[in-house]
């Protein structure tokens, strides 16, 4: 199951680079003068495996209760609260949280290997650090080598990180959202939302903002990679060995990966209609992804990048394509909607050996 969290982190107005010196009014910024989340911009909060870029990031703790087994399948917006306004500062797509006790050494060796005790200095050079250790730096230093491996918290696929830039204020309105006054400013606490709400939140983006990342997450949460999340959902909720579970929240990392080698191929256009408004662009499966082996998950000779429409009627076998790029119609499909789709309509462009096998798969066992 898929988890959608507003969770408030401290406000940095320099793009969490590192602490900026802002005064909190409670918790943990209060009584010490930074929070772990303001390093969550820093180019060293990442690194890649198997291939695949991690984003590592930070805020207050949830409760471990609330993230158990969703490894790979929360999504998590991040808000400040300043100056009587409510900003939107990161949103971190098909995340994993690693607060448990048993994930410490993970921590501490995303700590070593990126450097992280280096930041201590960041910390310290700011006035309002220093003044609330009273200039004492091995007070200070003592408690940052007992805390240091919080910072990395969170883990989640580079490419489904968001982040406005300094200069791109996307204020949030939660009575449009939730119907409540504010989100929460505890930095200790968070709110669920469901998807509909999750939605809401993504298009208080303006246009001029949303960048590659934000459109990989707002697909995933809307419906770009749906199919795929649906049967990953479905078989997280199964009881599996770690290695497989571990398997199916790697595959769900790939999918931006194959979304984004379908849209090379296309000229980052619908195969079909040429349509290129992103936000109605499906990566679609011809062999269903249930049914494939990983490495045919991620082949890009397995994809077609579809709009909308032309998605769901591939995905249901009431259209198929034969090796020439004919479209092939099922008679399910009326002559009067024909007209008003504009079917047949042959794909833009000529296919590969690859694809027109796996579209003779299709033709055989899902076009009816």
């Amino acid at each position: 199951m898929t988890l959608f969290v507003m969770k408030p982190v401290h406000w940095n107005a320099n793009g969490y680079l590192k602490p900026a010196g802002h005064k909190a009014k409670s918790g943990y910024p209060a009584d010490f003068g930074y929070g772990h989340e303001e390093w969550n911009g820093s180019p060293r909060m990442q690194y890649r495996s198997d291939g695949q870029g991690i984003k590592v990031f930070h805020t207050e703790g949830l409760k471990s209760t609330c993230v158990e087994d969703h490894d790979g399948s929360i999504f998590v917006f991040m808000y400040a609260s300043h100056d009587g306004i409510q900003q939107l500062v990161g949103i971190a797509g098909s995340a994993t949280c690693m607060i448990d006790r048993d994930r410490r050494q993970q921590r501490e060796d995303i700590v070593k290997n990126l450097h992280i005790d280096d930041f201590k200095e960041d910390a310290w050079e700011q006035a309002l650090v220093r003044k609330c250790y009273k200039e004492n730096k091995k007070k200070f230093l003592n408690q940052w080598k007992d805390e240091v491996h919080w910072i990395p918290n969170w883990i989640c696929p580079l490419e489904q990180y968001y982040s406005p830039s300094p200069e791109g204020v996307v204020e949030i309105s939660a009575p449009s959202i939730t119907g409540k006054e504010i989100f929460t400013p505890m930095f200790n606490s968070y709110q669920s939302i469901d998807r509909a709400m999750a939605i809401k939140v993504m298009e208080f983006v303006p246009r001029s903002l949303r960048t590659p990342e934000w459109q990989n997450i707002f697909d995933e949460i809307s419906g770009g990679q749906s199919a795929v999340s649906y049967d990953i959902d479905q078989l997280l909720d199964e009881d599996l060995p770690e290695t497989e579970r571990q398997a199916l929240h790697q595959a769900r990392i790939g999918q931006g990966l194959f979304r984004r080698r379908l849209l090379e191929r296309w000229n980052n256009a619908c195969a079909v209609t040429g349509c290129a408004v992103s936000e109605a662009l499906r990566a679609s499966h011809i062999k269903p992804w249930c049914e494939s082996e990983n490495s045919e998950r991620l082949d890009p000779n397995n994809g077609l990048i579809l709009s909308a429409t032309i998605d769901a009627l591939f995905d249901r076998g009431l259209i198929s394509f034969e090796d020439d790029g004919a479209m092939l119609l099922s008679d399910a499909i009326s002559s009067n909607d024909r007209s008003v789709l504009g079917l047949p309509a042959p794909l833009r462009l000529p296919l590969r050996d690859r694809e027109k096998d796996y579209l003779a798969l299709h033709r055989s066992k899902n076009f009816s």
